[in-house]
């Protein structure tokens, strides 16, 4: 028998490391998807050192995915794959050239939690994080949380 429980359904792996990063942050590997029907990323951005200055510095996030775990990575700009919630403001739809779906760039907006959804059918997956105008030492993770969507029941 399966259990429908969701903590026998979901593996949380640790994408990138909760660390003061100063500049653009492409990750080496990608997350493995294999054996999972569905991922969110949780991304825990710090407060921007810089966020002040001008010209204003941001981050900006997007998703890439790829057939091989370090190589051929491209960007997700699909916006029927990136599955956002309205609450979760400044979370957008990727921008259709970039893949951008969240870009902090005022005080109102750091130092805080953002789960972003996305539909793959490839096995790798990973979260960039592009720095713009020095935003300084700024403090952000992010957590795959992999999981498989038939633990919901089918009528209620």
């Amino acid at each position: 028998m399966t259990s429908r429980d969701l903590v026998s359904n979901i593996k949380p792996v640790s994408h990138v490391v909760n660390a003061a990063i100063t500049a653009t942050n492409t990750p080496t590997n990608g997350v493995d998807t294999a054996g999972f029907e569905s991922l969110v990323a949780l991304i825990n951005v710090g407060v921007v050192t810089n966020i002040a200055n001008s010209p204003q510095p941001s981050w900006a996030f997007k998703f890439q995915e790829s057939d091989t775990v370090n190589s051929g990575f491209v960007d997700v700009t699909d916006a029927d794959r990136v599955l956002v919630g309205s609450s979760l403001s400044p979370v957008t739809t990727p921008n259709s050239s970039t893949g951008v779906f969240l870009t902090i760039d005022n005080a109102a907006e750091d130092a805080a939690v953002y789960a972003v959804g996305l539909i793959t059918s490839k096995r790798y997956v990973r979260v960039v994080a592009t720095a713009a105008n020095t935003p300084g030492s700024t403090p952000y993770a992010v957590t795959m949380i992999l999981g498989n969507a038939s633990i919901l029941p089918t009528t209620h």
